[in-house]
């Protein structure tokens, strides 16, 4: 890969311990994404120690061997490779979890120390130090966490990906047909990355019972045994979490399941969109696709309103908690104060993260548990064996391919023999022919001299190299000269030979760049004699022993291939085309050739000929004495002069056109010498770039538009449904804040006297249902809101891409479309909804941190305006290089998905040429690619988060530091508690409203990736009102 090589390695492998507590290592670049869009190779590689090829290989070193029988390896793998990783981050887990309740403790002290309560005029500031201090330390430890984990999620997907494509390179033909394309996209485009990002949760999964614990008992040392209702209370919260996620865990995975269905059957409708459009079946392959997808979605929209309503339990259990336990306190006879009510509503909110945050880490470790059940499953599938086939370079003797009493079959569990008592001995140099009906075994004959069939028993033998010719052509997405060189370096006189020699000349005399004309993905805008010659181009050049040609001249006529034998003849030019035998042992002269084909009366001459029938060799020999003896071979003969008798006028006319080359389309010119003859193979590429019939993936820069935000936002109910949304979010908070209010208004010195507890429990009553009713609609209109956008995005790209002219997909890549159908598509059903919803509420939490804090301490207005300013200047210094590596690692995944599917197609090819670790290479190079721009992205998350957060903390010490200083006049203890309260989680917030609404921008980008294929210039409409054919055509 270019950009890979011309790379600077990342700042963090040569970091300083300062460098990296504060993340300054990552400055250079953004600083460069600040001032214009960040380039492919403007993105530093990853570390050595981070990077694919390491990974994989201690991986695969750490995988359990043939004695260790786990039933679930991947994890046991996994554990094993990462336990240090999994430590450090539960140790800052940890640390953050030591600290996090030091602001709560001093509630009461600063309570204390403002109604003048005091043991020394410093005591103030003491607070204010020790407050700062546990600040400090909890931000530094949260982001670090954060961090380790999400590195984590890196390593692994460095391990798990690159495994994935090796174990698809083994995988048996049975194996393969379990998992589809489809399918196997999934597993690295999914669940890998659900594995990833389950690592971020997995802390808060162990974390949730010490923080209740700890959460507990400072309840109890202000509210006595009234901290049994709130135990109760939450121990409620946690049962329906429970039944909560092992109801989503099943709504998962039926999600999953469909859109498995889904993204096979997107698939098969992309590699074969030819011949959809040929026969005109988009309309029944968009009702089959979408069929797909309604049961997805019916799926999805139980998972969404399941997790909608877990979302409304988490939020309202704050308020109903304290409700309960201050209802018992009062029934209990326990005295308020400002103090002790502001210390357990923080200690309620303190304990609402873990209440919040279970669920959601609980579904996606569920997902994470499923996702790798299904990753077991795949690497637990049946390999080809390794010593089915004998293989022996160099040797001795006069054989080259050998098989005794040979029985295979394509079945891993040997339950039907495909091919049996099979006896072959073929001779070095010698030319052999396998002929029979269609279905009598030809092709697994190949296969299994390739050791693609399950060897059940006998023995084969091969010496030499092997080259093979499928009889479906496999081309890759990339120039003729790399698809023919096929790995090796370039001999130009032996190239030129083997072009001569497949009649490749005239065909790239007619495209502009000659051979470095891109071919598009799976040879797409070749015709199928053209694929055919490139591939035994390919075999040619490769220069190997024994060739195996599966029916290689089915798609060339008569006259090309009669050109082909000519050019590869050593002999004078044979202008029979049926004298073919003489031709390629004339150009493959002293190889052994082995020959499928159905042409039986040129077979004159080669020195053996094997009949199949049902699996079996029913008859071998030579020519003559095969037609002498009557039985198969005869009854082929006669059967396909009858066939040739029909077709030979028409062969004649049609001889000379039928094999015209075609034109790519960036070919409009003929550059010819003045001899007539082709240049194409000497001159200069004129331009290398506009050669490309693949171009590269458009990619926006900048901001996401607003246009893009008006789509996602009104495509489902116009501007009605987000403004009715922010409504109920506003009011909502409102009732958050006059619930505290009220506790303010209630425990304040001047009310003492004429403290009301059924007064005081009514209102806070009132104020809870209020809030519980507007928390249910806002979250269930949200819901459906985004479901009924996410499915009116998918019928628009799919409409786009099945009324989309054939060009587009000559020069797209499938795996562009599938990264979009199935990753980009998976952001706006789930991750898009959550994000949108949870900043939403974040920012207007902000608003009431806000209006709280200033106006029980007033000086802390002068810092809002420059706070605002900073924080909107590091959200776009940040955010201009986020969403540049958000847009380049969605870029960067289709490559590793579109290579993974050309591999999987191609892979008895890559087999036989054994190709197997060069490909490897190429999938590890594009891991890289891809993983370095997630590492810098998330990293640069954490240079944000460890900034605003120290910001937050700096202000909210600095408010603090003002209620110390106030005189008491101004200043009421109430006041303080209450500010306190909603300060503490000040930084939390800030930091999470501010990079909620880069994840946003960022999860947008799906919406764009969506969008640009939603637009795509359509072909004319499939069918026009006023020319319907009549209902009885044809």
């Amino acid at each position: 890969m270019l950009y890979e090589r011309k790379s600077h390695v990342s700042g963090f492998a040569s970091a300083s311990l300062l460098s990296k507590a504060f993340l300054v290592w990552i400055n250079p670049m953004l600083r460069k994404g600040y001032k214009s869009a960040l380039k492919m190779d403007e993105i530093p590689t990853l570390s050595p120690e981070h990077r694919a090829e390491r990974i994989s290989s201690i991986f695969e070193s750490k995988w359990p061997n043939s004695i260790e029988s786990w039933k679930h390896p991947v994890r046991i793998t996994l554990l094993r490779c990462f336990w240090k990783e999994l430590a450090f981050a539960a140790s800052l887990a940890t640390i953050r979890l030591c600290v996090m309740f030091v602001g709560p403790v001093l509630i009461q002290s600063f309570v204390d120390f403002t109604s003048g309560k005091r043991s020394s005029e410093y005591e103030g500031y003491y607070l204010v130090l020790i407050l700062l201090v546990s600040k400090f330390v909890e931000v530094l430890s949260t982001h670090h966490c954060n961090f380790q984990a999400q590195k984590l999620g890196t390593l692994i997907r460095s391990a798990i990906i690159p495994s994935l494509y090796k174990k698809g390179l083994k995988l048996s033909s049975s194996a393969r047909q379990d998992h589809g394309i489809g399918t196997i996209v999934n597993y690295m485009a999914v669940d890998a990355q659900q594995l990833s990002d389950m690592m971020l949760q997995l802390n808060a999964v162990w974390m949730m019972p010490f923080q209740v614990t700890i959460g507990l008992v400072l309840l109890y040392n202000c509210l006595g045994a009234t901290v049994v209702t709130a135990i109760l209370g939450l121990f409620a919260v946690f049962v329906f979490a429970i039944i909560g996620n092992s109801r989503n865990n099943h709504f998962q995975f039926n999600v999953m399941r469909n859109r498995d269905s889904r993204m096979k059957a997107v698939n098969e409708m992309l590699n074969n969109m030819r011949v959809i459009k040929f026969q005109a079946w988009e309309e029944h392959f968009n009702q089959r696709i979408m069929g797909f997808r309604n049961t997805e979605y019916g799926w999805l929209s139980k998972l969404m309103f399941s997790m909608c309503g877990n979302l409304v339990v988490m939020w309202s259990t704050p308020l109903l908690v304290s409700m309960l336990t201050f209802g018992t306190a009062i029934l209990l006879g326990v005295q308020f104060n400002a103090a002790t009510v502001f210390t357990a509503t923080t200690i309620f909110k303190n304990l609402q993260e873990p209440i919040r945050t279970f669920p959601q880490s609980m579904i996606s470790l569920s997902q994470a548990m499923i996702s790798l059940d299904r990753l077991d499953r795949f690497m637990l599938s049946r390999e080809l064996s390794n010593d089915s086939v004998e293989r022996e370079e160099g040797c001795g003797g006069q054989t080259a391919v050998e098989i005794i009493d040979g029985t295979f079959s394509w079945d891993d569990d040997n339950m039907l023999h495909d091919l049996k008592n099979i006896n072959l001995d073929i001779k070095k140099g010698e030319l052999t022919a396998i002929v029979g009906t269609v279905g009598s075994g030809k092709s697994s004959l190949l296969a299994s001299i390739l050791g693609e069939m399950c060897k059940i028993s006998g023995k084969v033998r091969i010496c030499g190299s092997v080259a093979y010719v499928a009889q479906t052509s496999w081309i890759q997405n990339g120039t003729i000269e790399e698809n023919i060189l096929f790995g090796l370096p370039m001999d130009r006189q032996r190239y030129n030979e083997v072009i001569r020699v497949c009649c490749l000349e005239k065909d790239l005399e007619m495209m502009d760049y000659g051979d470095q004309t891109e071919i598009g993905e799976r040879g797409i805008n070749l015709s199928g004699g053209q694929k055919q010659r490139i591939q035994l181009a390919r075999a040619v050049y490769q220069d190997c022993d024994i060739y195996l040609l599966d029916d290689v001249f089915s798609a060339v006529d008569a006259h090309t291939g009669s050109e082909i034998f000519k050019s590869l003849s050593a002999k004078p030019p044979i202008p029979n085309f049926f004298h073919m035998q003489e031709c390629v042992r004339g150009a493959l002269q002293g190889k052994t050739i082995i020959l499928v084909t159905h042409q039986v009366d040129f077979l004159h001459n080669v020195n053996l000929i094997l009949v199949m029938r049902d699996g079996m060799i029913v008859q071998s020999g030579k020519y003559n004495d095969l037609l002498d003896s009557g039985m198969d071979f005869k009854a082929l003969v006669v059967a396909h002069e009858a066939s040739m008798e029909l077709v030979e006028q028409d062969v004649i006319i049609a001889g000379e056109n039928l094999n015209k080359p075609t034109k790519s389309p960036e070919a409009a010119t003929v550059y010819k010498g003045t001899n007539g003859e082709s240049n194409s193979l000497d001159r200069p590429v004129s331009s290398k770039k506009s050669s490309k019939l693949i171009k590269e993936e458009e990619r926006a820069t900048g901001k996401v538009s607003l246009h893009i935000y008006k789509l996602y936002c009104t495509e489902a109910y116009g501007w009605w449904g987000i403004t009715v949304v922010l409504v109920l979010s506003l009011l909502w908070q409102a009732t958050m804040m006059a619930s505290d209010y009220w506790l303010a208004y209630e425990t304040s010195e001047a009310r003492a006297k004429m403290f009301n507890p059924s007064l005081f429990m009514s209102i806070y009553a009132i104020i809870t249902a209020v809030s519980v009713i507007l928390v249910v609609a806002r979250s269930f209109f949200f819901t459906i809101l985004g479901l009924k956008t996410a499915q009116i995005f998918f019928t628009q790209i799919l409409c786009s891409i099945l009324h989309a002219p054939m060009s587009f997909f000559d020069t797209t890549p499938s795996g562009r479309i599938l990264s979009r159908a199935s990753a980009d598509q998976s952001n706006v059903d789930v991750g898009l909804p959550m994000f949108m919803g949870t900043v939403i509420i974040m920012y207007v939490t902000v608003l009431g941190i806000f209006v709280v804090t200033c106006q029980n301490s007033w000086p802390t207005v002068f810092l809002i305006i420059p706070l605002f300013w900073v924080i909107i200047w590091y959200r776009g210094y940040y955010l201009a290089s986020s969403r540049e590596l958000t847009r380049l690692e969605s870029i960067t995944k289709a490559p590793v998905i579109h290579h993974f599917s050309e591999s999987i197609a191609g892979v008895m090819t890559i087999r036989a040429f054994r190709k197997q670790k060069k490909f490897c290479e190429e999938n590890i190079n594009r891991v890289n690619a891809n993983l370095r721009m997630d590492f810098h992205n998330y990293s640069s998350n954490v240079w944000l988060g460890l900034r605003l957060e120290l910001l937050g903390s700096f202000v909210f010490c600095t408010s603090a530091m003002f209620m110390i200083i106030l005189p008491s006049s101004i200043i009421k203890p109430e006041n303080v508690g209450l500010s306190l309260s909603y300060g503490l989680s000040l930084n939390a917030v800030l930091f999470w409203a501010a990079l909620m609404s880069c994840f946003v921008e960022n999860k947008m980008v799906s919406v764009e990736r969506i969008k640009q294929f939603s637009n795509i210039a359509s072909e004319p409409a499939w069918n026009i009102k006023d020319h319907l054919p009549p209902s009885n055509w044809p």
